[in-house]
């Protein structure tokens, strides 16, 4: 592989004229600049970024880590953000901590010494464990998705989860459901506990009492999720209806369906939050509350690169809207003879832009 070394040995030139003659930072008469450009043409020499950055001490390389690769969500994220910073001549390296805060603290600590100059983190611990990491990544900023932790200290890009739930399960309602059931996302994660509570807060609203055995936690995973369902499904009295707290779970809750002969809708409605591709390939296709991701992964590329140039305010938090995309999922209990109302929220369509709300932490 050529060197710039071997560029000025062919040009007959210093080192100092090849480097102004590639990064255009001082000029160089109009001879000498030919002379360079033939010889990095002949060697097929092409210039190091990121070694160029790290004798700068500085480079233009993000770190992006996700706790599951292989969920829609986050390989919508990673695509959507990766394409925005190449643009604008960044860099993305990519870790999956699959879900392990030990692997998670080993990424960040590569990352700063690669000198990343930010990280996009989901993380995937409870609150609690990142009051001490300074020691992983020290001053490198960092903006939280997802789940947001740190509050105090980072920025972060979320959705509204608690409105999310309410779409979903207000939809279940409006066909005249009352025994509904949850396949729940794990407590200690911000999105499982909220999506949990904009459950529970909905039945309340109806005049529904929330039963314990009707709340059976998933791992936000198939495995986890297929023996939720299954508990569900085996009650006495099993629901008619159950919200599914995220789109990989989803999957889980139509296997343990399938397992019991169970038919949806017919037998049993089904909502989820996060549409993924397939979601509208499924039989029946699959009622979801949608994240708008494109939205939130320049949200989370425009904080950081705030944070990049200097910005020294308060961490902000942009908190984005649900969007309900009824398909054919769900349906009036069987034997019912409710009326069903008409459901609220939108045909499978794309979606047409949520708001953001910008909200300051608590000092």
């Amino acid at each position: 592989m050529a060197t710039m070394k071997d560029v000025a040995r062919l040009a007959s030139v210093s080192l100092a004229t090849v480097s102004a003659v590639i990064s255009g930072s001082s000029y160089v008469s109009p001879d000498l600049t030919a002379r360079v450009r033939s010889a990095v043409k002949a060697l097929g020499y092409a210039p190091n970024p990121i070694a160029s950055s790290l004798k700068k001490g500085s480079t233009k390389l993000l770190g992006l880590v996700v706790p599951d690769i292989t969920n829609p969500f986050f390989t919508e994220f990673v695509h959507s953000l990766q394409r925005r910073a190449h643009a604008l001549g960044y860099s993305v390296l990519l870790f999956d901590s699959d879900r392990d805060m030990e692997q998670e603290r080993e990424c960040l600590r590569m990352l700063r010494a690669h000198l990343a100059v930010g990280t996009i983190l989901c993380a995937c611990a409870p609150e609690e464990s990142y009051e001490r990491i300074e020691g992983e990544i020290g001053a490198m900023p960092v903006v939280a998705i997802d789940h947001a932790v740190r509050s105090h200290a980072w920025d972060s890009v979320t959705l509204d989860n608690r409105a999310a739930a309410r779409l979903a399960v207000q939809h279940i309602l409006d066909f005249g459901h009352r025994r509904v059931g949850i396949v729940a996302g794990p407590q200690f994660l911000v999105p499982g506990r909220d999506r949990l509570l904009g459950f529970e807060e909905t039945l309340r609203d109806a005049g529904i009492p929330v039963v314990q055995q009707s709340v059976s936690e998933g791992a936000f995973n198939e495995e986890g999720a297929y023996d939720a369902a299954l508990a569900l499904l085996d009650l006495p009295k099993p629901p008619t209806a159950i919200f599914v707290a995220n789109n990989q779970m989803l999957i889980g809750a139509m296997q343990a369906l399938s397992a019991r002969g169970i038919a949806c809708p017919s037998d049993l409605s089904i909502t989820s939050i996060d549409d993924f591709p397939w979601a509208s390939a499924f039989s029946p296709a699959l009622t979801i509350v949608r994240q708008p991701v494109d939205q939130m992964a320049q949200a989370a590329l425009s904080l950081m690169l705030e944070r990049i140039k200097g910005d020294a305010r308060e961490p902000r938090h942009e908190v984005f809207a649900p969007e309900l995309i009824v398909r054919k999922s769900c349906a009036r209990p069987a034997g019912s003879t409710v009326a069903k109302v008409s459901p609220r929220g939108s045909a499978d369509r794309k979606p047409r832009g949520s708001r953001a709300m910008a909200v300051k932490a608590p000092g």
